[in-house]
């Protein structure tokens, strides 16, 4: 089983990547056209909480390719922090879009995974296949 926690783990160093990328790109867009075109609280709010997120799920994603006993606590923070900006943004960041709803429930299912994701790091906390 050690070779699934590898796997998971390395999905989520490149998940972790791409969603940093993705704030990079967010504040050097604000810092460039931010003079023109100021982005809402809200939004940089978001931007935030997602950069965030984004180290959260690459830090768990190490730590279980590592297979180490930090996955535990690593992938607990990185849920909770997608939880809370789900539950944030549900009240103060919602989609005006239909692009932006679209993205939403991408976001809401790869939440949905995450939780699956959690849960067999805690089962393989528990079998001992984590350090």
């Amino acid at each position: 089983m050690d070779w699934a926690a590898r796997l998971l783990g390395a999905f989520y160093i490149f998940a972790g990547l791409m969603a940093l990328k993705q704030a990079v790109f967010n504040w050097r867009f604000e810092r460039t056209f931010g003079a023109l075109f100021p982005a809402p609280p809200a939004e940089r709010a978001a931007d935030a909480i997602l950069a965030i997120g984004a180290v959260t799920v690459l830090v768990s994603g190490v730590a279980l390719a590592g297979l180490s006993h930090w996955s535990v606590p690593a992938f607990l923070t990185a849920w909770a922090v997608q939880a809370g900006y789900l539950t944030w943004a549900q009240r103060w960041y919602r989609p005006l879009t239909e692009d932006a709803a679209q993205g939403r429930r991408q976001t809401l299912h790869a939440f949905g995974l995450y939780t699956l994701a959690v849960a067999a790091v805690m089962a393989w906390q528990h079998t001992g296949v984590l350090d």
